[in-house]
């Protein structure tokens, strides 16, 4: 759906981060974890700008993200009460997990964006739910009181032990996870792979959020896809072609996720 959507909060979180709520009711009570939309800023044309849904709440949603080109810049800043147009929600969202079974969830850096709603339905649900939230030095931690105020036991790592536990956040999970755990994923791409790979490993139900360059974010433009694995369910289902060496197929972030199994996420670069 298509929302206009007018500017009610702003804050400057830490260096370069932003927070950012809007009005938009309609949204707000469709959003689910992990989903994005997709903003046209007024002034200059430029292709509209994907970000994930931090918070969606009385009528509100709200977004967590980093001021790192032109388009970023110029929703940071925004005139006072400014009306933007919002396309959303767009995507795919996770799934909770069986009954009876434990929630731990790995975000790294920004990647704690798609968790605020998963650990608010959970909670919901009386989920037992373990957060783990890292990034490289203590200034760039962002949202983890949100989500201890939604009850989650929340852990922070950080590259350099200016807070929490210094490590990875991988390497968080991997001591609190036992078998039986449910694991869901954000953050840089050789945080997933690794968090995949463990995962894989201990044979643990494990679903991720991908960060992709989005160009149309509607799925038309196939400038977003990963690889996966022939015959999974957010593959393309295309017939392999006489001769074709390739020996897996791709799947659009934008359009098919932003939600994949870890088992059917491949990793081709070395």
């Amino acid at each position: 759906m298509l929302e206009a959507a007018a500017l009610t909060t702003r804050e400057y979180l830490a260096p370069g981060f932003w927070y950012m709520g809007f009005r938009s009711p309609k949204i707000a009570r469709a959003a689910q974890a992990a989903q994005f939309v997709a903003i046209d800023l007024p002034g200059e044309f430029t292709p509209r700008l994907p970000l994930g849904i931090w918070t969606a709440d009385s009528g509100e949603v709200s977004f967590l993200f980093r001021e790192w080109g032109d388009r970023t810049a110029r929703l940071a800043r925004l005139p006072e009460r400014s009306e933007i147009s919002l396309l959303g929600p767009l995507g795919n969202s996770f799934e909770p997990p069986p009954p009876g079974r434990r929630a731990i969830v790995v975000a790294g850096g920004l990647g704690i964006v798609p968790f605020w709603l998963l650990v608010r339905s959970l909670a919901k649900a009386g989920v037992d739910t373990r957060v783990v939230i890292g990034a490289r030095s203590k200034e760039l931690i962002v949202g983890a009181d949100a989500l201890m105020k939604l009850g989650a036991d929340v852990t922070v790592c950080t590259d350099d032990g200016s807070a929490g536990r210094r490590g990875s956040v991988v390497d968080a999970a991997r001591e609190i996870f036992k078998p039986g755990d449910v694991l869901y994923g954000c953050g840089p791409r050789g945080m997933l792979r690794t968090l995949c790979e463990f995962a894989n490993a201990a044979d643990a139900p494990c679903l991720i959020s991908m960060e992709e360059t989005f160009g149309c974010s509607m799925g038309t433009c196939w400038g977003c896809v990963v690889p996966v694995k022939r015959g999974s369910a957010q593959s393309t289902h295309h017939p392999k072609a006489p001769g074709e060496p390739r020996d897996y197929d791709v799947a659009r972030v934008c359009a098919d996720g932003t939600v994949f199994r870890a088992a059917d996420v491949l990793w081709l670069e070395t």
